[in-house]
């Protein structure tokens, strides 16, 4: 009867919070923004990168990608995709310098070198949809916000990336109150870096990516920066009109996974518990329905089903039956990373090892 109990809020909670995750708006006319991309051993990504910015620019969008030295064909597939399209700019990667994530130095070295008066910062494996920039905007205004990001669509290729992908949207709608997602304190920062709009003012401000030098979770550390200094942020429904191409292999959704599930909490043992708990009550709403099914156990399962079913209706995914598989890999994933953290472990990513 408790782990019924605690289902069924489970579920009316996500069913609630979900009515705050809203959609973008109609598109309105794009003010002049800087498309800043970064790319490392990005090659498989770069041609359809290219084709859905083509369709997605206007007049007074320009896109700036930085080929952070990569080790693939990156760069040459960039140059053929572009074929001399003036509304692109290459800037080549300069070395890392010491104590900068990858990622945050490259998105630095993109907002230093533009003017642009709002910057949109994407992922290289995503694909947008002609209308996304234009909604984007639209969605600023109406939310009254100087940073806006949202979750896209996930096509989950590797059977590991089916359990791990799309549990990032079903973190969001059952633990980060929506209804309070504007509120400017840092404990309520959410945010995803494969897009992310913000007014170039504030940003500077707030100290660009240059205050987060170091972070592995930049997305979300951005997003505290902002609410720091009283500014609005807000996080909407994108998955609509953005896809992204995570990982290829399962070795790159665990690898890719294991170096920011931790860091999101803070690497607070505390909140870990708290997610071990929260889902280990899930998990073992199915362990006893195998054990022992009833009524009562056969409905805790059927709460947890129908609650990541609303998520995935609300974010395009197709695979909630998955979710007791899920369940299990990302608490895997979790234990995993705490592991490495106590026994102080690196990690490699892209070429390049993060403690």
């Amino acid at each position: 009867m408790v782990i019924l109990s605690l289902t069924v809020l489970m579920f009316v909670f996500t069913l609630v919070n979900l009515l705050f995750l809203r959609p973008l708006t109609e598109p309105v006319p794009a003010p002049p923004t800087a498309v800043c991309i970064p790319l490392r051993n990005e090659e498989r990504n770069v041609s359809k990168l290219v084709t859905s910015l083509k369709a997605a620019l206007t007049d007074e969008c320009h896109v700036y990608l930085y080929e952070d030295r990569s080790e693939d064909g990156t760069y040459q597939a960039l140059v053929q995709a572009i074929a001399g399209d003036s509304r692109f700019t290459i800037f080549h990667g300069v070395p890392l310098p010491e104590g900068w994530a990858g990622k945050v130095h490259a998105c630095h070295q993109l907002a230093t070198r533009t003017t642009e008066p709002y910057i949109l910062f994407l992922d290289a494996d995503v694909t947008i949809d002609p209308t996304f920039i234009g909604r984007l905007h639209g969605t600023l205004v109406r939310e009254d916000a100087v940073f806006l990001s949202g979750f896209p669509r996930f096509p989950t290729p590797t059977w590991l990336g089916k359990l791990l992908i799309p549990m990032q949207h079903v973190l969001i709608a059952q633990h980060l109150p929506l209804f309070w997602r504007k509120v400017r304190h840092p404990a309520f920062a959410a945010a995803n870096g494969m897009n992310v709009l913000v007014e170039r003012a504030s940003y500077d401000d707030v100290g660009g990516h240059a205050s987060i030098h170091d972070s592995l979770i930049d997305d979300i550390d951005l997003c505290r920066a902002f609410k720091r200094r009283k500014k609005i942020t807000s996080l909407v429904n994108v998955s609509p009109y953005i896809t992204c191409d995570m990982y290829a292999t399962n070795e790159e959704v665990w690898n890719g996974f294991s170096k920011n599930v931790f860091k999101g909490m803070n690497e607070a043992v505390g909140i870990a518990l708290y997610f071990f708990l929260y889902y280990g009550t899930q998990l073992s709403a199915f362990v006893v329905c195998l054990v022992r099914l009833d009524w009562i156990s056969f409905l805790a399962c059927l709460s947890v089903l129908l609650a990541r079913l609303a998520i995935d209706v609300k974010s395009g995914g197709r695979h909630f039956w998955l979710h007791p598989f899920s369940l299990i890999a990302y608490l895997s994933l979790l234990s995993s990373a705490v592991i490495r953290k106590w026994r102080r472990k690196p990690i490699s990513w892209k070429g390049r090892t993060y403690h």
